[in-house]
């Protein structure tokens, strides 16, 4: 693709949104965005052009502009002095297509296969070529003091090697924590966390389908490609991964331990970490690279005389997985719901109160962040290092894969019910005549898995708006099939691509939805709590 078809393209797609602006004047337009103008975004950050924008290409890149010149044609101020631009260092890793995993004792000698039973990466670039450690089997390897659980017990976890096991105890109707819903101690990112709180040396997370919302063949295709971290977070664990939920039996039955007694065991309060007097050994020479991460911030500042010192954040994720050059056909991930959609949210939101700031008595943050599905890292990276003061900030408003299929009679905010964003989110619903509706699929941990949770992790509410399942019109179901489809056929697969039954008008409600929930919080006194039951604290509140 030549630098001249790109630019045209870029062009292309900048002056068709210029000319949808300017065809009416701001203050008397009927309909403040259009469709026109969403499909007209989806369109070019989908298109070849950008090869999939993944983190470190030439085609991420073209998508951090097409923000940055958008923020700046519509008035909005830079959120980092005189940039758009936040960047910082993205470090690559990757992945040892002979790397090794024995267990060794008396009488024991185990050597799981790579790919087919145990999957194992490194952020350390001064790890040794080999790890060694005790094998300590940590149950759900959970500490929540707000709920009385601990799953440590005061043992030093020191230097040693951990099995644990994924998702939570109770994960099932009735059962402790939040019965089928997944909490943040279920999601794996907290294990890896909390194995490198305690010291261990490296941790493998049992797999098991259920727990996890996913079959080992997602863990064998992603953990076989280079993943990214941010090197700031100065990484402790010699090495992290999963172990398949047989090979786990194989190896506690070695340790004469039933996996079935010790998870019956880690279900209860009682549990405490269970030495295996076993050896583990991990061998692997990975290979680094770093790239330029880039998030892309405007801010539209609050013109209204009674304006509060406060900032209500938009985000929404723009990365993908680029290209792969192994696929017969068509090669490039394009992930036009997954995430241009919520790309075009963005951006006409921000176009919107941009020739509005006297309406806001909050200033409204729009950020663009980059490798989500590297792990959420761009948001991680701005929320841990804002542009202004994080007690100022009111919430964090998340669109992801935003609805194209049109209308829905009703809603629902994921992760509202971590907080009392729930309430607002409600009412503001009601008020465009939605039905609210509980939170679904609580069990998938979708929380968890978007950037609202590098918010929460940093002390501030945030929920991602979501379509509920009752299309308006005469097919009651067609919107849920809709999704169904997608996620079976063209989620995170190169068929995400523009369709031409897509209904942009359902975007458009999620929009409407969302600007409702910016005027209920700019009345609010006080700023958004989480719940006592929450894993997350504010880290500050006025």
């Amino acid at each position: 693709m030549s630098q001249r078809k790109r630019l045209t393209g870029f062009i292309g797609a900048m002056a068709l949104i210029a000319a949808l602006w300017s065809c009416q004047g701001s203050s008397k337009r009927m309909e403040p965005i259009t469709v026109d103008e969403i499909a007209a975004h989806i369109r070019y950050l989908s298109s070849d052009q950008l090869e999939g924008r993944a983190v470190g290409t030439k085609g991420i890149e073209l998508a951090a502009r097409y923000h940055e010149d958008y923020f700046q044609t519509m008035g909005l101020a830079p959120a980092f002095g005189t940039s758009y631009r936040q960047t910082f260092p993205l470090k690559g890793s990757r992945p040892d297509p002979a790397a090794a995993f024995e267990v060794s004792g008396p009488e024991v000698a185990i050597a799981p296969v790579l790919w087919d039973e145990f999957v194992v990466r490194s952020e350390r670039e001064d790890a040794p070529a080999e790890a060694v450690g005790e094998l300590v089997y940590g149950g759900y390897l959970i500490q929540a003091p707000e709920r009385n659980w601990d799953d440590v017990k005061g043992l030093d976890l020191t230097g040693k090697i951990l099995l644990v096991e994924i998702n939570e105890p109770g994960n099932r109707p009735g059962g402790v924590f939040d019965g089928e819903d997944m909490t943040y101690y279920g999601r794996w990112p907290y294990k890896f966390e909390k194995a490198e709180e305690l010291g261990a040396a490296g941790v493998l997370i049992i797999h098991d389908t259920k727990g996890a919302a996913y079959g080992w063949d997602v863990l064998r295709a992603s953990w076989a490609n280079e993943s990214f971290f941010l090197p700031d977070r100065n990484p402790r664990l010699l090495f992290e991964g999963w172990l398949h939920g047989e090979t786990a039996d194989r190896i506690l039955a070695a340790a004469k331990l039933d996996r079935r007694a010790l998870r019956e065991k880690a279900e209860t309060s009682d549990f405490a970490p269970v030495p295996l007097g076993l050896r583990a050994t991990v061998r692997q020479h990975r290979v680094y690279r770093t790239v330029e991460g880039v998030n892309v911030a405007g801010i539209v500042k609050a013109k209204n005389p009674a304006a509060k010192m406060r900032t209500i954040v938009l985000s929404a994720h723009y990365d993908h997985f680029g290209k792969d050059e192994t696929l017969a056909g068509d090669q490039i991930y394009n992930g036009a719901l997954d995430n241009c959609s919520a790309s075009a949210a963005l951006l006409a939101t921000a176009g919107y109160y941009a020739q509005r700031p006297e309406k806001l008595n909050n200033d409204l943050c729009f950020v663009a962040v980059t490798a989500e599905e590297q792990l959420v890292l761009g948001s991680d990276f701005f929320a841990r290092n804002l542009p202004f003061p994080k007690e100022t900030v009111v919430a964090d408003i998340n669109f992801e894969m935003t609805n194209v299929w049109g209308e829905t009679e009703d809603v629902f905010a994921i992760g509202a019910r971590q907080s009392d964003l729930d309430a607002v989110c409600r009412e503001a619903a009601e008020k465009l005549g939605l039905r609210y509706t509980p939170e679904r699929n609580g069990e998938l941990g979708f929380f968890y898995r978007s950037d609202q949770i590098s918010f929460a992790r940093a002390g501030i509410p945030g929920v991602w708006l979501s379509q509920g399942i009752v299309s308006r019109g005469p097919d009651k179901g067609l919107i849920q099939r809709k999704f169904e489809d997608y996620r079976a056929t063209k989620y995170h697969k190169v068929t995400d691509e523009i369709q031409p039954d897509w209904d942009l008008r359902g975007a458009l409600q999620i929009i409407d939805w969302a600007r409702g929930i910016i005027s209920l919080l700019q009345e609010r006194e006080a700023l958004p709590q989480f719940v006592p039951t929450s894993s997350f604290k504010r880290a500050s509140a006025r």
